[in-house]
């Protein structure tokens, strides 16, 4: 088996509820929320080692058209086998992907998408293929 991590984490804020945060994680990845206390800080994060996990992110990407931009941003996210990049909590909390930076864009802080994978590459070739005209480029077929 190979080795496959799906996560995904955000700090709590004081003004914030559990399920809000819950909402918006699983509508990225479906599993149960955990705690993790960092000092005074609060992070709510799901952690999967499934590929069957990364179901709900592949449809979200190609519902919302936004193929091009999110290989664009999982391309320029990799550090080694990983990849890591960012999207707006508030966004995430109404079912949808809206990538953003890691300070700034998402005013309670954004959500943290980790992927990683040995070979990150083929992952993100089957998650966000190429599009020509609007129509997917199908790098690779089948993942893993």
């Amino acid at each position: 088996m190979s080795m496959f991590r799906f996560k995904v984490i955000t700090k709590k804020y004081p003004t914030e509820s559990f399920r809000k945060i819950a909402t918006a994680l699983n509508a990225i990845v479906e599993g149960e929320v955990l705690e993790e206390k960092v000092g005074e800080e609060t992070y709510l994060y799901i952690e999967k080692t499934s590929y069957s996990s990364l179901g709900k992110l592949y449809e979200l990407l190609r519902q919302q058209r936004i193929l091009d931009v999110a290989r664009k941003t999982l391309r320029n996210g990799i550090v080694g086998q990983a990849t890591i990049f960012y999207v707006n909590k508030q966004v995430a909390f109404v079912g949808k992907i809206n990538f953003c930076d890691e300070i700034g864009e998402s005013p309670l802080g954004p959500i943290r998408v980790e992927l990683e994978h040995k070979n990150i590459d083929h992952l993100i070739d089957w998650l966000t293929p190429f599009t020509k005209r609007g129509v997917e480029v199908t790098l690779v077929k089948k993942f893993p």
